[in-house]
């Protein structure tokens, strides 16, 4: 039958689409855009479709492409009658067509028809009656005897999936009937076609109640995808995986049930090495989503979680790969200059991913996700079993694994550092390289994640790490930079300093003969940690180091741009380590190249420029004033610029024939999404960083800068991105301190809980104060912890400054969101769990909330009696963080928050002693974390120094308490030391308080033994005093431990000791009055 004239001419043109020439295919989109806004192109392309006989399958493929982008714009233009006419040819179309292209190109058609008119439906629910022949034809094509039109009843269904989701809930029954069918079928290609299209529907509806109606379907789904597995065929898999993902944080109890089933599916595909690697890396991120979204789940399966630690083990053992890539990912460096060293891994050409990555990701996330109750020793125990195998390759993976939980188990492992650590140790020494290498990763890991804790092992861990410097692996090397690094960030002066000046010697050697650019660089971040952890003892070095990182600053190559921002970097932390007086000489050439590197086009040396600035500004103080009118004006330019735009989806971007598209005709049309520039993020915060800096350190000259600076942050304050938002709430509390500069010489004096009186604040501090501290209240309400952490922080930061006349106007609503937050019921703890059931005996401890309980202790110092009304709020909510079940950090939190109130508020907390602060006291010096009974102890101690006679009651049940703690070994770490010295001062307390109710002859000589204090010097005063005022008295039963007295005078009076100068002096005249 021949065409129609309309139909003809729209046939040459749509042919001319089909051409290889973009020149004829501009030509036939200019001819056929006017044609096409005419609703009668309509019937003339279907006829274009049918026409089998004289149109080639590619001109009818083009026409329905062409069709199903018009079909929107013109459906609403014809009657009801033939629109029915148009419906019913292209269902005959789809019965008839032997082209499959053509086929599929009908089915999205009809699948855009169905969409438009039930969009168009103002009843929703009825809408499938609008085209009840479509899903009649749809039924009886799923049970047709002809395999192709079995699979074209879910590809239809595939097309359909919003439709579905939203219109056709009541049908889901029928539905799931369908796909069950679907997936029963006999003909792979059938099953394929079913699994694609539930999966769609399924991650459509994953966050909706109605999943539930399809989760009986999850599994016969993973049966067929493992047939798609066995037989290779990676696209199912791939999309099934996809689905899987799109469940991982549904709240459906059901779906949760179906947890085990899911995971050890993409444990089968994560270990499938005939599997390309990112289909296997889509399975395991399937299996750390479930960590995440599902954390106590996971973790009471003990057998799936043990099959999952045993899979990643076994991974990492058989790989080539090196386990510590995961440090230089992100180094560009890293693969150029190692790619000719044993162990490179191929696969790490692949996007990024390596075999090795996978496991260690995977399990990086069940370490920080799954309480710790659960996951930490079913790893260990096997890290433990390996690094005593004969076999390299396990050795590999036992002490790799240690270093990849390190983060996120770092609380247990803190505990356990005695049993772990000659592991490590004994591994830095192994006849492998690759051993040896991880071994550098783990302790590089654990000196970053494990402090204080690891400095205990300094003088073990510094010798160990300089032999391997001179490792003849180059990735050893590299990777034992990393560890001084870690390492020394936290080292006090005299850890490093047997091995400082070899050290230097030996890294600045390192950096002047290597030739890779990884190593070059690590070695300049291991220099820095060094200085910092020599402090004025760097200072001798300062001129050499300095010279070969001015050769460093000076690099013009982009490729070494970050060999250069590593350098000055570096700068940065001398002038930390030795201060204004030694680094002034290379402040100028040092900020020189700062600002010459803002110049390049490198986000990465801007964000080393920022790091430098701030640390210099808080280094050179006033000095750094002079620069403030040129940097200032840019890093509020950075931050106030956006870091994302709203561009054209990819689909509707430069897509097929997107030139006939309806949108053409209107004004703005096509899908919209928001593109983010990563790096921009990054610069935003380091400009944050050290604009805070700046005006935390430079006083009164940058009040001029104020105005802008505020208006900039509280514009950041609102930003998307919680990096930003942390980073903001971080700086705020420092826009205050110009002010206080400006107009009290840079100190206030106020008194605590003391408001009638006259505010201590000037005009400017006031205003100041007032607009940081409403932002920061705002703030506590954000949904993302770290943010809410640095707003408790910075909080604090401005009220114990500015006392409780700053407090006074947002103390309503401030103490209101801590309860909040405190209760559980915050919007930042809104979203956990994902529906899991077993409340909060496996949480772990959030580091955030330490901020939070800080703060409470701050506004007992500057509310002092005021805050006492609200105790009877906040305390079961603190106390519900000291019950046994709770982590060592949290119980150590609570019980020290109670002790900082006890302390602010004495006698306010009488109500509340025998209920609460008591039981908490003595339940936690009893506990087995030192941390805990530290807390404990001081708790008691202050309680008894504020509460006076009412609690000599109970000071020999306190004293028995007491007791077990100085038997504690000082030796086994900080926590250790500092719980022996509470117990003294705890002592010292109850003897100042009613020395009559303390067995003096008994508890002198325990105490005298204890000390000097070791750790907590804070408390010296306490202890001091108290033996002072005991001397004074020419006490029998001090008097009668004279010797052991003049011994822990004279300790403490020696020049090596810490305690401050003015107690000194005492000590020196007391010794002379002792002999």
């Amino acid at each position: 039958m021949a065409l129609s004239s309309e139909a003809a001419q729209m046939a040459t043109y749509l042919s001319a689409l089909t051409q290889p020439d973009t020149n004829i295919i501009r030509q036939a989109e200019a001819a056929l855009k006017p044609i096409l806004k005419n609703p009668q192109c309509v019937p003339a392309m279907v006829e274009v479709i049918k026409a089998r006989d004289s149109q080639g399958e590619s001109v009818r493929h083009v026409t329905v492409i062409v069709l199903r982008k018009r079909i929107g714009g013109h459906l609403g233009k014809f009657d009801g009658a033939a629109r029915n006419a148009l419906k019913a040819e292209l269902l005959g179309i789809l019965t008839a067509e032997a082209s499959r292209p053509v086929r599929l190109g009908v089915v999205a058609l009809v699948a855009a028809i169905c969409k438009a008119e039930a969009d168009a439906d103002s009843d929703g629910a009825a809408a499938g009656a609008g085209w009840p022949e479509l899903f009649q034809f749809i039924a009886q094509a799923a049970s047709d005897a002809n395999a192709e039109a079995r699979e074209m009843a879910f590809l239809l269904l595939g097309e359909m999936t919003e439709t579905l989701g939203i219109h056709l809930k009541p049908q889901f029954g029928t539905l799931s009937g369908l796909f069950a069918s679907g997936l029963g079928d006999a003909e792979p290609k059938v099953q394929n076609a079913s699994v694609k299209a539930l999966g769609m529907l399924v991650s459509y509806l994953a966050d909706e109640a109605e999943i539930d109606t399809f989760v009986p379907l999850i599994q016969p789904m993973l049966g067929v995808a493992e047939q798609c597995r066995a037989r290779h065929d990676e696209e199912v898999v791939s999309t099934t995986l996809d689905v899987l993902y799109d469940l991982t944080f549904s709240t459906s109890p059901a779906i949760a049930a179906q947890m085990p089933v899911i995971v050890r599916f993409c444990r089968i595909c994560m270990v499938d090495k005939d599997l390309e690697l990112n289909v296997r890396d889509s399975a395991a991120l399937v299996i750390a989503t479930f960590a995440e979204s599902k954390p106590k789940h996971f973790g009471r399966d003990t057998p799936l979680l043990t099959e999952i630690v045993e899979t990643i083990f076994n991974l990492i053992e058989t790989s080539d790969g090196t386990a510590a890539g995961a440090l230089f990912e992100s180094n560009p460096a890293w693969k150029e200059d190692f790619a000719d060293q044993a162990g490179y891994d191929a696969d790490d050409e692949n996007n990024g991913i390596s075999e090795t990555g996978m496991a260690q990701g995977t399990l990086d996330m069940l370490a920080c996700e799954v309480p710790k109750k659960y996951i930490f020793e079913p790893v260990v125990s096997r890290c433990m079993s390996r690094l005593a195998s004969p076999d390299p390759a396990q050795r590999k993976a036992g002490v790799a694994c240690l270093g990849v939980i390190a983060e996120g188990c770092a609380e247990p492992l803190r505990e356990h550092l005695a049993e772990v650590m000659p592991h490590v140790f004994k591994s830095a020494g192994d006849e492998d390289s690759r051993v040896r290498e991880c071994a550098c990763f783990a302790l590089g890991q654990i000196s970053e994640h494990c402090q204080p804790e690891v400095l205990t092992y300094s003088s073990q861990i510094l010798p160990i790490v300089f032999a391997l410097l001179d490792d003849g692996n180059i990735a050893v090397q590299a990777t034992s930079c990393y560890v001084l690094e870690m390492f020394c960030e936290r080292l006090e002066p005299d850890g490093v300093r047997p091995l400082l000046d070899p050290l230097v010697r030996k890294l600045a050697s390192m950096l002047e003969t290597s030739t890779k650019r990884s190593v070059q660089e690590m070695t300049i971040a291991a220099l820095a940690a060094t200085a910092v952890a020599a402090e004025s003892e760097f200072t001798p070095y300062v001129q050499g180091v300095a010279g070969l990182m001015a050769k460093m600053m000076e690099l013009k190559d982009e490729k070494t741009y970050s060999l250069r921002g590593r350098a000055l970097e570096c700068m940065g932390h001398i002038a930390i380590a030795v201060g204004k007086d030694a680094f002034r000489p290379y402040f100028a050439p040092t900020m020189q190249c700062a600002c010459e590197g803002l110049a390049l086009e490198s986000t990465d040396l801007h964000e080393f420029a920022y790091a430098a600035f701030a640390n210099l500004s808080k280094i050179m103080e006033g000095e750094f004033a002079p620069v403030l009118g040129e940097l200032v004006p840019h890093l509020v330019k950075v931050i106030s610029q956006d870091e994302g735009q709203f561009e054209a989806a990819e689909e509707e971007q430069g897509g097929q024939f997107s030139a006939l598209e309806d949108s053409d005709d209107e004004e703005s049309g096509g899908n919209m999404v928001m593109h983010i520039r990563t790096a921009i993020l990054e610069t935003k915060k380091g400009a944050i960083t050290a604009i805070g800096e700046m005006a935390a350190h430079t006083g009164a000259a940058f009040v001029p800068y104020l105005e802008e600076v505020v208006t900039v942050l509280l514009q950041a304050a609102d930003n998307w991105h919680p990096l930003v938002k942390a980073e903001c709430a971080d700086a705020m509390a420092s826009l205050v301190i110009p002010c206080i500069a400006d107009e009290s010489g840079g100190t206030l004096e106020w008194e605590k809980g003391d408001i009638a009186g006259q505010s201590p604040l000037g005009p400017k501090t006031t205003m100041a104060v007032a607009v940081v501290l409403k932002a920061l209240v705002t703030m506590m309400k954000d949904d993302t912890k770290d943010v809410v952490g640095k707003a408790c922080e910075s909080i604090q930061g401005v009220i114990e400054l500015c006392g409780p006349h700053a407090l006074a106007s947002v103390a309503s609503d401030c103490l209101d969101n801590t309860y909040l937050i405190l209760a559980k019921e915050a919007p930042c703890q809104q979203l956990e769990d994902y529906g899991e059931e077993f409340g909060d005996e496996d949480d772990d401890h959030d580091s955030f909330m330490t901020s939070v309980c800080d703060l409470v202790g701050a506004y007992g110092r500057v509310m002092g009696g005021h805050l006492v009304q609200y105790l009877p709020q906040f305390l079961p909510a603190i106390c519900a963080y000291a019950k046994s079940s709770r982590p060592p950090s949290d119980r150590s939190m609570a019980i020290g928050c109670l002790g900082e109130l006890a302390q602010e508020l004495g006698p306010g907390i009488s109500d509340h002693w025998s209920t609460v602060f008591y039981p908490a006291a003595i339940a936690g010096l009893s506990d087995s974390d030192d941390s805990v009974k530290r807390n404990a102890a001081f708790c008691v101690g202050v309680c008894c120094e504020g509460l006076g006679e009412p609690v000599v009651p109970q000071y020999n049940d306190m004293l028995q308490a007491l007791s077990p703690l100085f038997n504690i070994d000082v030796s086994q770490g900080d926590a250790s030391a500092a719980a022996v010295d509470n117990a003294c001062a705890a002592i010292a307390r109850m003897i100042k308080t009613s020395p009559h109710h303390v067995p003096l002859s008994q508890v002198l000589p325990v105490m005298l033994k204890a000390m000097p204090l070791k750790n907590d010097m804070t408390e010296n005063p306490t202890v001091y005093d108290c033996l002072f005022w005991l001397l004074q008295q020419n006490n029998a039963d001090l008097m009668a431990n004279k010797a052991e007295l003049s011994r822990v005078f004279a300790e403490a009076a020696s020049e090596s000791s810490k305690v401050d100068d003015e107690i000194k002096t005492k000590l020196k005249l007391a010794l002379q009055s002792l002999t």
